[in-house]
């Protein structure tokens, strides 16, 4: 039997989770010498709040390997022939894939390691559509195809309103931090290729929520899209408001919203948000 295992930066539902039995792998949350595993010891909502009150600035870091043979090990512990599909966070980001890659060949099954290229939502669709597909009886080499074929047709779109925290978190350098201070830029990344890069670079609110408009408006008119994810770090109000907008004009769009990890939160700081879907045809509902 075919196993799904994910890691919580993956936007899925609590029912989606209970639906495909997806088993769950914690990051590490580390603050005050203290350190806590993502959604086990502390909540999104949570650390989001710890980003808005406290001065010290928190870190993360990825699932040790002990945390992935463990998952591994109680899967083939209730199925020893079992094969596991492995789909996580883009590398650029993290480097958990790469820490599961080494968990994996701790054991003789078939486990097969998935770098998403992307996060949040983006994730979520390869681990949706592997389960989809190993419940419909496709043998394991199929999924993987069908995945790999998935990966380019991710579009992640990060609004950051405060460029502090990626400078903080070594995504940006500091000169482009003290440039955006003074020019008040609000910038949109883009998550391709498995890379993090500047797409448009916002001198204001005003110029960003133009970008917003112009990928809300591609979604509705693309008849393929049919999954759109709405991560945000603090507040939840532009995402509801696009929700709203995109619902109106095409109610066959399922959109997920929900806090982000604590490990994107760092990324993109309180009032960030993102826009993520995929552009292929039917594939999730």
């Amino acid at each position: 039997m075919i196993h799904i295992v994910t890691d919580t930066t993956t936007q899925l539902n609590a029912e989606e989770i209970k639906k495909y039995k997806i088993q769950m792998v914690s990051l590490q949350v580390m603050f005050e010498g203290k350190t806590y595993k993502d959604q086990i010891d502390i909540s999104s909502k949570e650390f989001s709040d710890i980003l808005a009150t406290k001065k010290e600035f928190p870190t993360t870091s990825q699932p040790s390997m002990g945390d992935f043979v463990a998952a591994y090990q109680s899967i083939i512990d209730q199925d020893p022939d079992a094969q596991i599909i492995s789909i996580h966070i883009a590398s650029v980001l993290s480097g958990t894939s790469s820490t599961a890659t080494v968990a994996a060949q701790q054991f003789p099954n078939q486990i097969k390691v998935i770098n998403s290229e992307s996060a949040a939502r983006g994730t979520s669709f390869l681990v949706l559509k592997a389960a989809q597909l190993a419940e419909a009886g496709a043998e394991l080499e199929t999924i993987i195809q069908r995945l790999k074929n998935l990966i380019p047709d991710n579009k992640a779109y990060l609004f950051i309103n405060n460029l502090d925290y990626l400078v903080k978190g070594g995504r940006a350098s500091k000169a482009t931090g003290f440039i955006s201070s003074v020019i008040r830029l609000k910038p949109v990344l883009t998550l391709e290729n498995d890379k993090l890069q500047f797409k448009y670079k916002c001198r204001g609110k005003k110029q960003q929520r133009k970008i917003e408009n112009q990928i809300v408006a591609d979604i509705i008119a693309n008849p393929n899209v049919k999954d759109v994810g709405l991560p945000f770090v603090d507040d939840d109000s532009e995402v509801r408001r696009i929700a709203a907008e995109i619902l109106e004009a095409r109610p066959d769009i399922n959109t997920e919203i929900s806090y982000v990890s604590p490990s994107l939160m760092l990324h993109a700081g309180p009032g960030g948000f993102a826009i993520i879907y995929n552009e292929q045809s039917q594939i999730f509902y």
